[in-house]
């Protein structure tokens, strides 16, 4: 989504999740064996038509989306989670639900658990000018349908938040930066090979990262030379500055040094469809009196009972609060959110979709009605709900 939940609304959202994964998952487990990438029972090669005809799954057949397992690292001593593949990778305390959303898009594409953290840093900092001479003729051909591409990521660079928590200057660091969007996120992605979760876990947001960040954050200013550093320099100015660029630097350096890239097993080429830029405009329309038109609601629904009906888990935006309800003291107004959609069944004569939650917020902590069908950070969504709030869906062909 254009902008995640404004400041302090992303990091609360994550904020509960550190000690009950802890609790819960105490001890070690056997390693879970990562799905190679190429795998071809596990990828599916084919790309789906770049202007397909949406309807509506009308019986709202049950389906479910496979995702990959994944190990999930925790910060300190223990090394793997239990039960990895039941749980979805949290955020912690970061304000980046798109990357998170995105990676399980992702992941699902190309069969093996990838790296949010990775996702987010190829966002900010890679050079889209790349993409132009990628190896790949459908991603040139992809470009060509769209040829906007390079204004849309720079605006959506542009777009980002800036967090001052520890930041008074307001430093463009990796690490406080709030927000993306996920088709540009995906399609950025093409470059260089993916990264595993477990090369680059990002299991509670940068809290494995902590330390590294304090000692790049306090030496910023000595490293910061009078000259461009080359990795950063694709980006937009906003997201640049002499500390931030010596920061990120050695940042990117630190991912390319523990990621043990391997090639795409295919491409991706995202699909999108928006009533608005994000949770706040949405909210601007209903008040203003525009709201999205029941045709423009079908055709996202649409999108999503197509995506699930190939084999594709999409990516919605819509409002945190249809999950929590909003505390009367939260200055956001507007809670910005993205999930993964993974399954969909009738129940109760309404259509359901199984949402993937990346927050780690308790399920007991969600408002009531929708708690009881919250289950390991995955929730079950009535069509009416999703309606309210829903605003983009994006899919990979």
């Amino acid at each position: 989504m254009r902008l995640r939940a404004l400041g302090n609304r992303g990091r609360r959202m994550g904020a509960g999740f550190g000690g009950w994964a802890r609790a819960a998952w105490l001890g070690l487990a056997a390693a879970l064996a990562v799905v190679p990438a190429g795998a071809g029972e596990r990828v599916d090669p084919r790309l789906l038509p770049a202007r397909p005809a949406y309807a509506r799954n009308p019986a709202c057949a049950p389906v479910r989306i496979p995702m990959p397992p994944s190990t999930h690292a925790l910060p300190g001593n223990v090394g793997l989670s239990p039960k990895p593949a039941e749980i979805p990778v949290g955020q912690g305390d970061s304000a980046i639900c798109y990357a998170y959303a995105t990676a399980d898009m992702i992941s699902q594409r190309v069969g093996v658990a990838v790296s949010p953290l990775d996702v987010a840093t190829r966002f900010y900092f890679a050079d889209p000018g790349r993409l132009a001479d990628h190896p790949d003729p459908r991603v040139r051909a992809h470009l060509r349908a769209h040829p906007s591409y390079r204004e849309d990521i720079a605006w959506s660079r542009n777009a980002v938040d800036i967090s001052i928590d520890g930041n008074r200057r307001r430093e463009p660091y990796f690490d406080k930066l709030e927000g993306g969007e996920e088709d540009a996120a995906a399609l950025l992605y093409n470059l260089d090979g993916l990264c595993t979760e477990r090369d680059l876990p990002s299991h509670e947001g940068y809290a494995h990262f902590t330390k590294p960040f304090a000692k790049l954050r306090f030496s910023a200013s000595v490293r910061a030379p009078n000259q461009c550093f080359r990795r950063t320099g694709a980006t937009v100015e906003r997201l640049r500055s002499r500390r931030a660029d010596a920061f990120n630097d050695a940042w990117l350096r630190l991912t390319e040094a523990r990621c043990r890239r391997r090639p795409l097993p295919v491409p991706l080429l995202p699909i999108s469809y928006r009533v608005a830029a994000n949770q706040l405009e949405f909210m601007d329309m209903l008040e203003a009196g525009t709201p999205p038109t029941p045709r423009q609601i079908e055709r996202m629904l649409a999108m999503v009972d197509y995506a699930l009906d190939n084999g594709r888990a999409p990516t919605v935006g819509y409002s945190w609060y249809i999950l929590q309800d909003r505390d009367p003291k939260d200055p956001d107004l507007a809670a910005d959110h993205s999930s993964t959609v993974i399954a969909r069944r009738r129940q109760g004569g309404a259509c359901r979709y199984l949402v993937q939650d990346n927050t780690g917020e308790y399920c007991s902590r969600m408002r009531p009605g929708v708690r009881e069908r919250c289950e390991n950070g995955r929730v079950w969504l009535n069509e009416g709900e999703l309606r309210r709030t829903l605003y983009s869906v994006i899919y990979l062909r």
